[in-house]
């Protein structure tokens, strides 16, 4: 079992679900006193979901 992986999907889909930038970081921070891979996995995970949809949508709007 991969905790980082596990906390790395769970941070991809709280940002393609529109989880908001502060309680995604805060859950990661309390993760982080019980398991810190998961947490560092839940943080990498949104903040990379986050810039490939910023990245979609800037090319998105070049397109146009």
């Amino acid at each position: 079992m991969n905790t980082y992986d596990d906390g790395y999907t769970d941070g991809e889909l709280a940002a393609i679900t529109g989880l908001p930038a502060r309680r995604a970081m805060a859950r990661a921070s309390m993760a982080d006193q019980y398991d810190d891979l998961y947490a560092q996995g839940y943080s990498d995970g949104y903040l990379n979901a986050t810039a490939v949809n910023a990245a979609l949508r800037q090319s998105g709007k070049a397109a146009r």
